[in-house]
């Protein structure tokens, strides 16, 4: 930014800032001149921070106050549904550590701990956001047994366009906060929002409630669904891709699906709440499983979505886990068993700058029949 001559003389008259010369050693020759910091500059900084710091408070103040009050009209609202009452449960946790969380923000006097507890990385104003949007939720939900979307906001503004409050982050808010209580909002009573997640999958599979879906076609279910009882399967190997490509592939392929006993699950670029719910289902429910084979996109969003499949499979020790990586260099998918050596080779690919899709390089049964063999 230029800065006048005029603009800093003003400035040095009022006492915002002090012009200083810097001579040689000569004590005659001027070096150069430059400007610090003065006194009244100061005490203006000082004030604002002290006034951002009061306001910071005030709200953190005002949000453990509102937790508190949800967590004491929480445990009387209940409901004939088994699963809305689990949902509700896992709500009134994540109260309890926000209510935490924020109480430890309070004694520090900064945002850090709400973000670490929350495990995000946002700007304080989208942090704040958030936080009106659960507290929103909850509140919502006590007057509510069933709310759609606008409700959110108007219920807990009260006012002419509170119903659009949250419209700019409703898919990430939405997202987040699924993710966190590992249950799709509709079981805590959110109705009418227009976003049911799809889960394809190819291969055998079975619901607790009758459901049954044969082997060698591609199917679909739902969130809801998968969330309304158990899954298993008899197959032995399950495969988890990144996207649809390999899945429509694998099924074109129906006598191999059947052949090697396979299951594969498309995570369509992204593990949501109801992907985890089926995968848990499928390795927690069905001892003939004996090993998963991961395949995801050679690229940063890739190695992520694979460390969520990772950590996903972490209490399932028994099975044998293959990493399968799309490697440009040499076109062809390496196969890793080790997760670590997995992680280098995906970040060498990422250093080099290579990216490469699985839809670039599917292979063919006779290559699959050597990943799972092997």
């Amino acid at each position: 930014m230029d800065i006048t001559q005029e603009r800093l003389s003003d400035w040095v008259e009022k006492g915002l800032i002090y012009r200083k010369t810097e001579y040689l050693k000569d004590g005659k020759t001027m070096k150069r001149i430059f400007y610090v910091m003065g006194y009244l500059l100061y005490s203006m900084q000082r004030k604002n921070y002290r006034a951002e710091q009061e306001e910071m408070l005030k709200r953190l103040a005002g949000w453990i106050s509102q937790t508190e009050t949800l967590l004491n009209q929480l445990p009387d609202v209940r409901s004939a549904d088994k699963y809305q009452d689990v949902a509700l449960n896992k709500l009134y946790t994540y109260i309890e550590k926000l209510r935490a969380a924020l109480t430890v923000s309070y004694r520090e006097q900064a945002f850090q701990p709400v973000s670490a507890a929350l495990e995000v990385q946002w700007r304080e104003s989208r942090l704040s956001k958030y936080i009106h949007f659960v507290l929103a939720v909850a509140t919502v939900r006590i007057e509510h047994e069933q709310f759609d979307w606008k409700q959110i906001g108007a219920a807990y503004y009260g006012q002419i366009g509170g119903s659009k409050a949250f419209d700019m982050e409703k898919k990430d808010f939405l997202g987040k906060l699924e993710e966190d209580l590992g249950m799709p909002l509709h079981f805590i009573g959110l109705v009418s929002l227009g976003a049911v997640t799809p889960i394809l999958f190819a291969g055998e599979l079975a619901g607790s409630s009758g459901l049954y879906y044969p082997a060698g076609f591609m199917h679909a279910t739902t969130d809801l669904t998968v969330f309304e009882m158990e899954f298993s399967t008899p197959c032995r190997v399950i495969w988890l891709v990144e996207n649809r490509a390999l899945l429509t592939r694998l099924c074109a392929d129906s006598l191999f699906l059947r052949s090697s006993g396979s299951l594969v699950i498309g995570l369509d670029g992204q593990i949501r709440s109801g992907h985890r719910k089926l995968i848990q289902d499928v390795m927690r429910n069905s001892p003939s499983v004996t090993q998963v084979l991961v395949w995801c996109d050679t690229d940063q969003s890739g190695g992520v979505i694979a460390g969520h499949v990772r950590e996903l499979l972490q209490p399932f020790q028994r099975l044998k886990v293959k990493w399968l990586l799309s490697e440009p260099m040499n076109r062809r998918v390496g196969v890793y068993s080790a997760w670590e050596q997995y992680k280098q080779a995906i970040q060498q690919v990422l250093l080099e700058g290579r990216l490469m899709e699985q839809e670039e390089f599917l292979g063919g049964v006779e290559l699959w029949k050597t990943w799972i063999n092997g």
